[in-house]
């Protein structure tokens, strides 16, 4: 980043932005008086925690290269890596790169560009400050942000294992759980449950369950995890418009009951027009092996951090659309969905994968990495269009396409 001069008199031009912060240097005897270290360590932290970025020391404000004084140079540079490793934690261990810039027609100064990678982990300065990189600002993380931000650097946080910390071992339905975890009574059963993550320990040595324990088993996991549902709509018209809504449901219960539930929602209200030649033929609008694909996903694989946030599931005259909570994680990129495999809720999907669907007769998630290319595959073979997905902020949409009508004409397809 910012290799040749080139770059970096450009980058002066233009000022600071998401990937570039300039702070003039005072030196005193032998110590660095500014930048404060704590203000140094903070956006060390801010670019670590965003897509990373580089320091300028010895640059002002305003892109004017003031330099730092050649006897100094190896001074400053220590500091640096004193503050990126005693003042940020987990340490930042940045690339500094000293550089001479041209100032005038006969004049050069040293600087020295300060690099910091995207963290693998979390970041946060010695103080106790959790920020990002915004624009040319750096701001405190919200906590929804900060769970999200640890869920996807996966360090030892991960959501769908914490505890529901107002959740207790009441909260589980203990048939469930029964036919799930079997008769074994080698382990005491609150051993069991521990050992198979549906409960945890809280700090206090409490037990509850943990969230993705209660998504499986619990009775009523929206009472505590309100935003844990499906929101299905039918539209009979192609807009999100009140006037063409024909019906409206909020599925709740345990995921696997969620998800049976929002395929026979489609399966209800789906058109399925027909024609009479030799014999009658339906044209239903979707593959449900694509729609129950779909619909595993999202609820496999939504950002349950994010609260507020359901689920969606509407039904169009031409298209469905779901709506899954949370953006991609990591390197994902849209085009990379079909090929490449990322697992958001460890837990939650390890228990998917061992509980069978009645209506299916076979797990909920079977093969891992092939659910985007089925419901691509198959829904482009139904209805002749492929389906997209689309990032809408902190939600990611799906949309499939509906098989016209046989009745409509060529050009109304």
């Amino acid at each position: 980043m910012f290799y040749t001069v080139g770059e970096i008199r450009g980058q002066l031009g233009v000022g600071e932005d998401s990937f570039a912060e300039f702070k003039e240097v005072r030196v005193v005897g032998r110590s660095v008086r500014s930048p404060n270290s704590d203000q140094f360590a903070a956006e060390l932290v801010a670019f670590a925690n965003a897509e990373g970025g580089v320091v300028f020391l010895g640059v002002d404000d305003d892109g004017v290269v003031h330099g730092i004084p050649r006897e100094a140079l190896d001074l400053v540079e220590q500091w640096a890596v004193n503050v990126a490793t005693n003042n940020c934690d987990p340490p930042i261990r940045p690339v500094l790169r000293k550089q001479q810039l041209p100032v005038g027609d006969d004049d050069e100064r040293d600087v020295i560009l300060v690099e910091v990678r995207r963290g693998v982990y979390v970041h946060r300065t010695t103080g106790g400050r959790w920020l990002v990189r915004v624009g040319s600002t750096k701001r405190d993380l919200t906590s929804q942000e900060l769970a999200r931000l640890l869920q996807e650097r996966g360090r030892s946080f991960v959501f769908d294992e914490q505890p529901v910390f107002d959740a207790t071992v009441d909260d589980l339905d203990a048939a469930r759980v029964e036919r799930f975890v079997g008769p074994d009574t080698s382990l005491p059963r609150m051993d069991l449950l521990r050992n198979t993550r549906v409960v945890t320990e809280g700090p206090a040595g409490d037990i509850h369950p943990t969230v993705a324990g209660l998504l499986t088993f619990g009775r009523q996991p929206q009472t505590r995890l309100p935003s844990a549902r499906i929101d299905a709509a039918v539209y009979r018209g192609i807009e999100l418009h009140s006037d063409t809504l024909v019906h409206a449901s909020s599925i709740k219960g345990p995921v696997d009951q969620q998800i049976d539930e929002a395929i026979a929602f489609v399966d209800r209200f789906m058109l399925r027009p027909a024609r009479k030649v030799a014999g009658r033929t339906d044209y239903p609008q979707y593959d449900l092996d694509a729609v129950y694909e779909a619909v595993v996903n999202g609820v496999a694989h939504r950002d349950y951090s994010l609260s507020g946030a359901p689920i969606r599931l509407f039904l169009f005259a031409d298209r469905m659309e779901l709506y899954s909570p949370g953006a991609l994680p990591n390197s994902m990129t849209l085009e990379s969905l079909p090929y490449r495999v990322f697992t958001r809720n460890q837990l939650l999907v390890g228990f998917l994968s061992r509980l069978r669907s009645e209506q299916r007769g076979r797990a909920y998630l079977e093969s891992r990495g092939e659910g985007v290319r089925t419901i691509l595959r198959a829904s482009e073979q139904h209805s002749g269009r492929r389906p997209h997905y689309d990032l809408l902020g902190e939600e990611l949409r799906l949309t499939i396409w509906a098989l016209p009508s046989p009745h409509y004409t060529d050009e109304e397809k």
